[in-house]
């Protein structure tokens, strides 16, 4: 092949799952914001609305996360890589969010927060390696750096606002959520020089991401810059109008997810070289056709709603801080790039034209 041909191969955008799902993931949340900003701030019922969308993001997020349980669950393959985890965590993560539940340990507001917020942040910086990996070059550290350090001045300057305290009395967000955002503003006297020193050290990433990006040459990934741009609107969506731009990071988050598992599940066990245990699981069996994931889906959700529909009180919290401590750990396990069946679930380590096509 000439090489020009070769390099103009190379210089095509490399997705992780095709453009038109990788465009779905990267920009879904614009929508979300663009109706959700419009309809709190111009209609009539705008606190109320306000309090809907806030409160739909939250269901939708406690939605996604027992799919992390199907995937375990469902397939004796992973369940065997970590048998004591997978056995012990649960009772547990039972045991103490129960007991949470029960008995309202406090301690559970800013710990939950604290938590969920990171393993939004490491999602959002585990897409970022998928491309770097399938695109052959990047530094972990500078992808790090690109998903922390904006979330850092995004929630510096929501803590130093004095709109703050007024919008989460206006959204009337759970104990649970309120303390979260209560405890920003707590810091509100330190949050300014935080903020500050965070969007200059936004500015000098960015910086170095623009030269790293120009020294990869052929091998830069226009898939992963726009990924990358698209995070950092979202976060300004969240300085701009805080309801709103939360509402869609928080469903942005869960629609990714499932992207990521329905599509990672289909080339796992769809995929004629995916013999023995797994094919035959009950997630294998599932994940082989289109219908079959959606039921799988489905069937894990509508037991979740349920959950949230029919138990309230110290019921539901139980089920809530139980299955979102299992989602947060499982994870950050299961999810492990260096792990080759990950990997190949990924197309990582094939070369940039190869992996491009």
């Amino acid at each position: 092949m000439p090489e020009d041909a070769n390099q103009q191969i190379r210089r095509r955008p490399v997705w992780i799952f095709g453009r038109s799902w990788d465009l779905f993931i990267s920009l879904c949340w614009l929508p979300i914001f663009a109706t959700a900003h419009l309809l709190s701030t111009r209609s009539a019922l705008g606190d109320p609305f306000m309090r809907s969308t806030l409160a739909f993001a939250l269901l939708l997020s406690f939605l996604h996360q027992p799919l992390t349980l199907g995937l375990v669950y469902g397939d004796p393959a992973q369940f065997r890589l970590h048998p004591r985890l997978y056995t012990a965590a649960p009772l547990v993560a039972i045991a103490v969010g129960t007991s949470a539940a029960v008995f309202g340990w406090s301690i559970v507001v800013p710990v939950a927060a604290l938590w969920n917020l990171q393993h939004t942040i490491q999602q959002r910086y585990g897409i970022q390696r998928i491309y770097a990996g399938r695109s052959g070059y990047g530094a972990a550290r500078l992808d790090r750096a690109v998903s922390y350090l904006p979330m850092l001045a995004v929630l510096a300057l929501i803590a130093a606002s004095p709109r703050t305290p007024g919008l989460v009395a206006r959204s009337g967000l759970d104990q649970m959520n309120a303390g979260g955002v209560k405890l920003l503003t707590d810091m509100r006297p330190a949050a300014m020089v935080v903020a500050a020193a965070a969007v200059v050290a936004t500015a000098a990433v960015a910086r170095r991401v623009y030269l790293a990006e120009r020294a990869a040459g052929d091998r830069a990934n226009p898939a992963k810059w726009l990924y990358q741009a698209s995070s950092l609107a979202l976060l300004a969506s969240i300085v701009v109008d805080p309801a709103a731009g939360l509402t869609a990071y928080v469903c942005a988050h869960a629609i990714e997810y499932a992207v990521v598992v329905d599509r990672t599940a289909k080339r796992r066990y769809e995929g004629a070289t995916t013999v023995g245990a797994a094919r035959g699981s009950l997630l294998g069996r599932a994940a082989r056709t289109w219908t079959g994931r959606v039921a799988f889906f489905a069937g894990i959700a509508l037991a979740a709603l349920g959950a949230h529909q029919y138990l309230g009180g110290a019921g539901y919290n139980a089920v809530l801080y139980s299955v979102g401590a299992l989602h947060f750990t499982y994870d950050a396990v299961i999810w492990k790039l260096r792990k080759p069946a990950v990997a190949k679930d990924f197309s990582i380590g094939l070369t940039p034209a190869v992996a491009a096509g």
